[in-house]
């Protein structure tokens, strides 16, 4: 029996129950892989015992709200970023959303703005093109902590989560020279995106270090969607010294090539080998399937949740993150070579060192 005046706890059903405090934890929650007689010895103690469940509040209520700005919301990418993060965060009670910016600065310091009158915990930042620190201003009292994801916008005091674009490029150009391409076009992105600068930069520097000409009539940027890759690969195969190799700025660029060049009647990886960058989940399911750069969005969305559980646990404020996944090449049938045992396989540096999946 409970004292008079004293308040019942989950030990004192345990005890009126014959069971273990967790086994009535489980009765309460609904949980467990319990015996119905346990059940129903357990609710009858409850009963008996007049033991009272503080009511459970939702997670949305006692938890914070993380706010994901990305530039293009039809990307699949950002689907998973979203959904990596949202993971991490729920395990500590908190929950993110998703916003986009349409790649427009305006509309992101709209939204920024309009965020910061919020309880909000924090913003995580996908940085629309041509975004520039000063364009964060509204952000610099840190009055809710602020990560950039997968996109730099050059050297800030804001925390970072993504890859190494210039390696993930880097890996990708010399996998297509080792087969022996030499006439290359990078295609997609836009000159104005931080991100843009950081994938050319590998594209280029692994043609300069394999002593190869950058030819300009195959560099063709201003866009990022499927109908762009398609519009800007039809132009190059419509050449008379078409490339022999294209690399797409990401996933979707990637497909819009894959499917001007089934148009023009050519086999991906036999006529044209063809790299993308992302490895969306249609990656894989393309025709032929597509080699890409992978940078694992869900991942990612778990480190960046990881980041900011660590961060509201000790109330950190400075120095901020910087985390750089490292880029893996997927290697699938539309860059041609020879194929390993299976399927696809991983190359994780630019010395071409290889691993099954």
């Amino acid at each position: 029996m409970v004292e008079s005046g004293k308040k019942v706890t989950i030990k004192h059903v345990a005890e009126k129950a014959g069971v273990s405090p967790a086994t009535v934890s489980l009765v309460v929650q609904g949980k467990g892989n319990l015996k119905d007689e346990t059940r129903e010895t357990v609710k009858r103690a409850i009963q008996e015992t007049g033991y009272l469940r503080k009511p459970l509040v939702s997670q949305y209520e006692v938890g914070k709200q993380y706010v994901l700005i990305v530039d293009d919301i039809s990307n699949p990418y950002f689907h998973s970023l979203y959904k990596g993060l949202d993971k991490g965060l729920s395990e500590a009670g908190h929950f993110a959303t998703l916003l986009s910016s349409n790649d427009s600065v305006a509309r992101q310091t709209h939204l920024l703005n309009d965020l910061w009158s919020r309880d909000i915990g924090g913003v995580i930042l996908v940085p629309a093109t041509g975004t520039k620190e000063d364009d964060l201003q509204v952000c610099a009292n840190r009055a809710h902590p602020v990560i950039l994801a997968v996109r730099r916008i050059g050297q800030t005091s804001f925390g970072y989560v993504g890859a190494n674009p210039t390696v993930g490029m880097q890996i990708a150009t010399s996998r297509l020279i080792a087969l022996g391409n030499r006439n290359i076009a990078f295609v997609g992105g836009y000159q104005s995106n931080y991100a843009y600068g950081e994938r050319y930069a590998g594209f280029a520097t692994s043609l300069m270090n394999h002593k190869l000409q950058l030819n300009a009539d195959f560099i063709i940027n201003g866009g990022s969607t499927r109908e762009f890759g398609r519009e800007a690969a039809e132009k190059l195969l419509g050449k008379h010294n078409r490339p022999e190799a294209i690399i797409a700025y990401n996933d979707l660029v990637a497909i819009g090539v894959l499917d001007a060049i089934y148009a023009a009647g050519l086999q991906p990886g036999k006529d044209v080998a063809v790299i993308g960058y992302d490895d969306i989940p249609e990656a894989a399911l393309q025709r032929v399937p597509l080699t890409t750069v992978a940078t694992p969005a869900f991942t990612l969305g778990e480190v960046i949740a990881q980041a900011i559980k660590n961060r509201t646990s000790d109330g950190t404020e400075d120095n901020p993150i910087d985390i750089s996944y490292p880029p893996r090449l997927i290697i699938r049938e539309s860059c041609g070579g020879a194929m390993q045992s299976s399927n696809s396989n991983t190359i994780g540096d630019a010395h071409g060192s290889a691993a099954d999946i």
